[in-house]
């Protein structure tokens, strides 16, 4: 645990919505503040060439692209819904449809954001995790170690250093 723990204020808020979603994930496993957190994860990527990992960014533009897609889906449903129902809107007459599919597309957005903000969540834990301790890794599940060593030496042949 760290030995200096601060308390989170408004004033700091702005600050640390400004780091990448890596940096913070030390602050739910040991507690540290998120510019600790930040500056702790960040050392240890650049201690270990895992720059371009943080830049790469590839699991993170993915899931947004999958927000997006879920969000136009919702928004077909909206249409849909529209097309069935078209007395529920009847009082926009022309824009029915495009309120109906605007509605939708941000219901759809917001609700596939945050089941997809687990997915991200959880990857970038297992980033930090194996960068931190890919010996402890390696010991206690020998066999997804080697799987995930293989998949990176693919992909980072040249940064993953193992």
């Amino acid at each position: 645990m760290p030995s200096n723990r601060r308390d989170h204020t408004i004033v700091s808020y702005p600050f640390t919505c400004t780091l990448p979603p890596k940096k913070s994930h030390t602050v739910g496993m040991y507690g540290y503040s998120y510019l600790e957190a930040g500056k702790n994860v960040m050392t240890l990527f650049h201690a270990r060439g895992w720059n371009i990992i943080i830049a790469d960014d590839l699991v993170s533009n993915t899931l947004s692209l999958f927000t997006l897609i879920g969000g136009g889906l919702v928004g077909c449903v909206g249409l849909a819904t529209n097309a069935a129902f078209p007395s529920w809107l009847a009082g926009f007459e022309g824009a029915a449809s495009g309120i109906a599919f605007g509605f939708s597309f941000l219901i759809g957005i917001v609700i596939t954001a945050i089941m997809l903000s687990v997915v991200d969540s959880s990857v970038n834990t297992v980033l930090v995790s194996f960068a931190e301790a890919p010996e402890e890794f390696q010991q206690n599940h020998p066999k997804l170690s080697g799987e995930m060593r293989d998949a990176w030496r693919l992909v980072y042949p040249a940064e993953c250093g193992f």
